[in-house]
């Protein structure tokens, strides 16, 4: 199959992006964006051999359960994450630096063809025949933890560029993980400071599914119906035009009243009227939405009734 990329615009870019002040006017696409959650695995490139095996395990275990994994493509923690990824059949998304015909690692080049050919994705805000260059990999940072549902930190130096995708979780309301490191590893110091920073402590993927399970985000896709382009393989279809489903987690996808409701919360909606003003429901019905969603653990009031997101 030939790799081209499909210049991505407008209404095609992936709907994720919007949460960024500045996202990419123009993005280029080889692959799919499949629907499923996604899941952005980041960390060092000069890993420890245990971060690498965890990793993989990681990646392969949550693909396993429905998720796409999210990584930059480099060597050591993003590598290992697309490669746990492929290894249990699940797709797998680089957000690239580079454009695809300047893969950076170019070592990497071989990786990124099976991932499209196995059904995943690379995208990138860099024109084709455009190489890496160290101004575009914050940005690029940026774009990764806006599309993640969540965010994973596996190992990390204190100055690297996971803690920059980790700023942009924070930053965007993502839920963040760490990996908790040993304080004699300089490749995990990262980590500890993210813990100091409010990030959660990750014992297994369960603790990733158990957040998706609860949280809201994971309602809109990284693209509507799933993007690709011509040739590759058409990701897997909702389970259900009602209620798409994560394994056994529930979601709320727009139209629904559920994903009405949430779509208002997110647009600054805040209480019972406001909510029913903006979506057109009755305030009895909002009101039953909404016990609805705080049993899912997915919105909370305080006690001077203002609704907000829990994991925001």
């Amino acid at each position: 199959m030939g790799f081209v990329p499909r210049l991505l615009e407008g209404g095609e870019l992936p709907h994720r992006l919007r949460d960024l002040e500045s996202p990419p006017s123009r993005m280029w696409l080889v692959g799919a964006l499949p629907r499923q959650s996604a899941v952005a695995i980041v960390g060092t490139r000069h890993p420890t051999a245990d971060a690498v095996e965890y990793t993989r395990h990681l990646a392969a275990k949550l693909g396993a359960a429905g998720c796409v994994i999210l990584s930059g493509g480099a060597e050591g923690i993003d590598t290992a994450a697309h490669e746990g990824a492929i290894s249990a059949g699940a797709p797998t998304v680089v957000v690239a630096p580079s454009a695809f015909d300047r893969p950076f690692p170019e070592k990497n080049r071989a990786l990124f063809q099976r991932i499209i050919r196995d059904g995943g994705g690379h995208i990138t805000a860099e024109p084709p025949h455009t190489p890496a260059a160290n101004p575009k990999f914050f940005p690029r940072n940026s774009y990764l933890a806006a599309l993640a549902h969540v965010l994973v930190v596996v190992e990390s130096p204190i100055r690297s560029g996971a803690r920059n995708a980790a700023k942009w979780a924070r930053r965007l309301g993502r839920p963040l993980f760490v990996v908790p490191a040993v304080p004699w590893n300089p490749h995990g110091v990262g980590c500890i400071a993210e813990l100091k920073l409010g990030a959660r402590p990750l014992a297994g993927p369960k603790d990733v599914l158990r957040v998706l399970s609860q949280s809201a985000f994971h309602w809109l896709p990284m693209a509507d119906g799933g993007v690709r382009t011509a040739g590759c393989p058409a990701p897997a279809p909702p389970a259900a035009p009602d209620q798409q489903t994560l394994g056994t987690f529930i979601t709320y996808p727009p139209g629904s009243p559920a994903g009405t409701l949430l779509a208002a919360v997110s647009a600054g909606a805040g209480n019972v009227d406001g909510i029913a003003q903006r979506t057109g429901l009755a305030p009895t019905k909002v009101e039953e939405l909404l016990l609805t969603l705080a049993k899912d653990g997915v919105l909370v009031a305080d006690p001077s009734g203002a609704v907000k997101f829990v994991n925001r």
